[in-house]
């Protein structure tokens, strides 16, 4: 087909003003907009914050634009807070808040980019209701797990608490029986009192406003049973996009994370710990310690990622009151390990010869960069999803869990038990990461025919869409 015969598509990107989703919304975009597969344009404008979007603006293109969403200020949440990055934990509903606030701005800049489709997150699902009133349709996008949000939607919009539906049907991803799982979801989604929407409404209303299907960041080999619960549960079809592995970016000379690989260079093969929990989470001052000993328990080598929030002009405690952590525990020196502040090249790390094992909050990204490298993990999960993502990476055979009290709640010796456990024992687990490492490494590298098929759907949707990519549809 001549050049001037190709249809143009404009996607609108809204993920939810964390990293954690904006980067594989962004990789979607990427493939998007330079897929072989398909006689369509893409354009893609990914809408955030001022603050998240100085963050990724090298990742804008020709094809890709980022577009400013401008929050109300709120008290106590300045725009330097409009993200979840150093956010602390009490002012995660005020960042919500402000958020749902801004659907009158982001009315209006779909009034002024026109576009022929919308992603959104299941944070926003008023979103598709401003594309509707545009005559425009709208597709949830989700960045997590098939399991963890058929899980969640299980009870949430099975009535009664999850009651309506009984126990979720996968022992094996389970919490702890029908009652513990529904306390759990419950306790997720608590709102605080200032909510616009109730917590527990966000994800169904997503997925029941999402046009004609959902699209969901995985794959059909890792997740095939639990994406096919999940087109029950919503009435929908499940549109797998991938693993949509970020790439670390460039590593330059003299910096940090050049320190940190160099480092790995000196470390004998599969003899060190990652040891990371995410861009959101912050330990208190307890986890931090326990922690620390556990990791000089075990007697590995270790690259320790940590973060730490801002200092809020209200103070940084959480909604139970612990505050978190400041600073490394006074006199923490370890002999066998590096810490590194904010920020690895996670990828590069895991796949690095001397990398032996990821101890992991099991965030969904996380989990599918460990497979890609055929490293297998220690599961350490906090809050949220990650319960179920362990459980998950548990039942493929490539995690072992570390044993909390509760979720949060660990203690030194057991960090220890698990990591020595994986390095020193763990040949089951690395057996089963590298048969893993193939699937995901290939559905990542080999994506034109998955992001294809979503292309075409999301064209057919707006009356567009011929060749190839229709028949990818089909």
């Amino acid at each position: 087909m001549a050049q001037a015969e190709r249809e143009r598509l404009r996607v609108l990107m809204f993920p939810w003003l964390a990293h954690g989703h904006i980067n594989p919304y962004l990789e979607l975009a990427t493939r998007l907009t330079t897929t072989s597969s398909s006689q369509i344009d893409v354009v893609v404008h990914l809408v955030s914050t001022p603050v998240n979007l100085a963050a990724v603006a090298h990742r804008r293109t020709d094809r890709i634009s980022l577009v400013e969403l401008h929050l109300p200020e709120l008290p106590g949440l300045p725009p330097a807070l409009h993200t979840t990055k150093h956010l602390p934990p009490r002012l995660m509903p005020a960042l919500k808040r402000a958020c749902d606030l801004a659907a009158p701005a982001f009315g209006a800049l779909l009034d002024e980019l026109s576009p022929d489709v919308v992603l959104y997150d299941f944070i926003q699902p008023w979103a598709p209701l401003e594309a509707a009133a545009r005559g425009v349709p709208a597709v949830h996008f989700s960045t997590c797990s098939a399991a963890a949000t058929a899980f969640f939607l299980h009870f949430l919009d099975g009535g009664g608490g999850g009651g309506g539906r009984g126990a979720f049907p996968f022992e094996a991803i389970s919490l702890g029986g029908a009652e513990e799982d529904a306390r759990y979801t419950m306790l997720t989604c608590r709102d605080d009192g200032t909510a616009l929407l109730p917590e527990g409404e966000r994800l169904p209303l997503s997925f029941a406003r999402s046009s004609e299907f959902v699209a969901v960041k995985t794959c059909v080999e890792i997740e095939s049973k639990y994406m096919d619960y999940l087109s029950k549960l919503v009435g929908k079809e499940i549109i797998p996009c991938g693993p949509l592995l970020v790439d670390s970016g460039d590593v330059s000379a003299g910096s940090e994370a050049d320190g940190v690989m160099r480092w790995l260079d000196g470390q004998e093969p599969g003899s060190v710990v990652l040891v990371s929990f995410g861009s959101e989470y912050f330990m208190t001052e307890k986890q931090l310690a326990e922690m620390a000993r556990g990791l000089e328990l075990s007697g590995a080598a270790f690259v320790w990622v940590v973060r730490f929030p801002q200092q809020s002009p209200d103070g940084d405690e959480d909604d139970h009151g612990a505050t978190a952590a400041r600073a490394m525990p006074p006199g923490f020196a370890p002999a066998r390990g590096l810490v590194v502040e904010g920020w690895a090249p996670q990828r590069r790390v895991l796949s690095h010869r001397s990398c032996g094992a990821f101890l992991t909050h099991c965030g969904w990204s996380s989990v599918m960069e460990s497979m890609s490298a055929g490293v297998p993990m220690v599961a350490l999960p906090l809050h949220i999803d990650q319960p179920v993502g362990a459980n998950l990476a548990a039942e493929l055979g490539v995690a072992a869990r570390v044993r909390q009290e509760r979720f949060g709640e660990f203690e030194a010796e057991e960090v220890a038990r698990a990591v020595r456990a994986v390095m020193r024992g763990g040949e089951a687990l690395r057996r089963r990461a590298t048969e893993l490492r193939e699937v995901v490494a290939r559905r990542d590298a080999e994506c034109d025919e998955q992001i294809g098929a979503l292309l075409h759907r999301m064209a057919r949707l707006c009356g567009k869409g011929t060749g190839r990519a229709a028949q990818l549809g089909h």
